[in-house]
């Protein structure tokens, strides 16, 4: 199939697009320059610099590429960071999502299949969360989310859209791009490198996805005519505090590297907009992709450990 995937230099795009390549799909791939650079680590044979708020430049991609579909993970994604530049965040993720839905339409593409978040919940009380529980978005990154998501489905209303949207909870082990600055990256980095996690709260509680269980779930929506329409979650469905978390990678380093590791936290006070608690429902995945976690945490820390260690050359 042709498939043009946004954001395909990044995190869970630049595996994505090698997963999709190794299966024989011919892949195109579209992103754009930032600050910190950009990863090109498979050398798609087709790729693109193309801003997502550029719309007549994505129908240019789209009328010269023809994709039959578009895996959508183009977004500026750090949530901080939509604090300092919710304006940027917006138009790139809620106006590139509506340039992108207006292609998809234009030229007849069969399946999008849209990366949503884990934030579109924020605070919740009932867990696990379900994908019917209600949004609470308490970021602008959030917010720009939800409406991108509200905008997909009032487009496959009106003009018949396939699409399926994936709201992902946290995923680690970004040894690939060798991004360090995510919590379970700066405690395996900081572990390995100095036999110290310096972290700034124990307490919030995650629900911790390896990578590879995350680009998996995308596959999996692949000519699945179960998941189009559906809004569906992909997390491991257990909750562990941070505090737990990083016992744990303290744990692996010591056995990897005989040493003893230590852990402080900085203990900054809460901010209003926190989330302390995210546990996925993963049931509708199980159910509908036929989709089950590839790594348990511990396996899949013990993955990442090894990884970042080769990636820092100890």
């Amino acid at each position: 199939m042709r498939i043009l995937v946004t954001g395909a230099s990044g995190f869970i795009g630049s595996e994505l697009a090698l997963r999709l390549q190794k299966e024989g799909h011919d892949v195109a791939g579209m992103y754009r320059y930032v600050a910190d650079g950009r990863y090109d680590f498979y050398q798609l044979a087709r790729k693109v610099i193309c801003d997502l708020r550029d719309a007549q430049l994505i129908d240019t991609v789209f009328e010269r590429f023809k994709p039959e579909v578009v895996y959508h993970l183009g977004a500026i994604t750090p949530v901080s960071y939509s604090f300092i530049s919710p304006l940027e965040v917006t138009q790139v993720n809620y106006l590139g999502t509506m340039n992108i839905v207006h292609a998809c339409r234009k030229y007849g593409v069969e399946h999008l299949i849209h990366a949503s978040t884990s934030e579109f919940y924020g605070k919740q009380d009932t867990f696990p969360i379900r994908e019917d529980a209600m949004p609470f978005p308490l970021s602008p990154y959030a917010v720009s989310k939800v409406a991108a998501e509200e905008y997909i489905r009032f487009y496959a209303r009106c003009e018949g859209l396939r699409y399926t949207i994936i709201r992902p909870y946290n995923t680690y082990n970004r040894s690939h791009v060798k991004k360090e600055y995510f919590v379970i990256e700066r405690a395996i980095t900081g572990a390995l490198r100095d036999a110290h996690i310096q972290l700034y709260t124990p307490d919030p509680v995650r629900d911790l996805l390896d990578r590879d269980s995350h680009v998996d779930a995308y596959v999996k929506c692949l000519e699945n005519p179960r998941a189009v329409g559906q809004a569906i979650n992909i997390g491991l469905g257990e909750g562990h505090t941070i505090g737990e978390v990083a016992h744990l990678i303290a744990q692996l380093v010591e056995a990897r590297t005989e040493r003893p590791v230590r852990t402080s936290w900085s203990m900054e006070p809460d901010r209003p907009y926190d989330i302390k608690v995210l546990i996925c429902s993963n049931e509708k995945a199980k159910d509908l992709l036929g989709w089950q976690p590839l790594h348990t945490l511990m396996s899949g820390l013990e993955l990442a450990v090894k990884e970042w260690a080769e990636v820092l050359g100890l």
